[in-house]
């Protein structure tokens, strides 16, 4: 029979810990924060997992278990980026397409380990091949080693404490991809321009 390694009574002991410190240590907006489009739940950011992990004397390490390195490659690409209107804040989508030289793509596992036992593990990937990145790889190669190495450590995190229903997984690097729909661009008007930079208008001859 399998038969469970902790009691109940201790279940919910650990459960009103884990509850404990993320409302009395975890700022929403640095440590996790909701993501629009992504669902109610939000999103357990990189701080706010390390702030649990050093509660718990937990620590992370990590093995990059597949890469794909090549400086020459060439990729051809297309994607919405935003075209700024002429008041702050308004934009539109647009295509574009172009092509970029480098292609780098990270795999990497992450074990949370507390005093040499293990108490969950996540893969992570990150490619340049991501709308993000792919417009300049060659810019990015330790970048995407790096954003593989913090989505795997924020999945082990909440796998080694049981939060999936408590925060969803980190999401915070796909903010473009669920924004909202676009202000309509306004004409600039009269009282839009900053006082000494209106046009000079040439009086009209009778």
């Amino acid at each position: 029979l399998i038969r469970p390694i902790a009691k109940p009574t201790d279940l919910l002991a650990l459960h009103d810990e884990v509850t404990q410190i993320i409302q009395k240590n975890l700022t929403q907006g640095i440590d996790y924060d909701a993501i629009p489009g992504t669902g109610d739940k939000p999103s357990l950011l990189k701080p706010g997992a390390e702030k649990l992990n050093l509660a718990f004397g937990a620590s992370a390490e990590y093995e990059v278990t597949e890469k794909e390195i090549d400086h020459d490659r060439e990729v051809r690409w297309s994607k919405r980026k935003k075209k700024w209107g002429q008041q702050r804040g308004q934009y539109t989508w647009e295509m574009e397409d172009g092509t970029s030289i480098g292609l780098y793509r990270y795999v990497v596992r992450c074990r949370i380990v507390q005093g040499g036992r293990l108490l969950a593990e996540c893969i992570g990937t990150c490619s340049t091949l991501e709308s993000k990145y792919i417009d300049r790889p060659r810019d990015c190669e330790n970048t995407t080693l790096k954003m593989a190495q913090k989505r795997a450590y924020v999945g082990a995190t909440l796998h080694a404490y049981a939060l999936s229903n408590r925060f969803t997984q980190d999401v915070e690097d796909m903010r473009d991809h669920f924004a909202p729909p676009p202000k309509p661009v306004q004409p600039l008007r009269e009282s839009d321009i900053p006082f000494g930079d209106a046009p000079k208008v040439e009086p009209t001859r009778a």
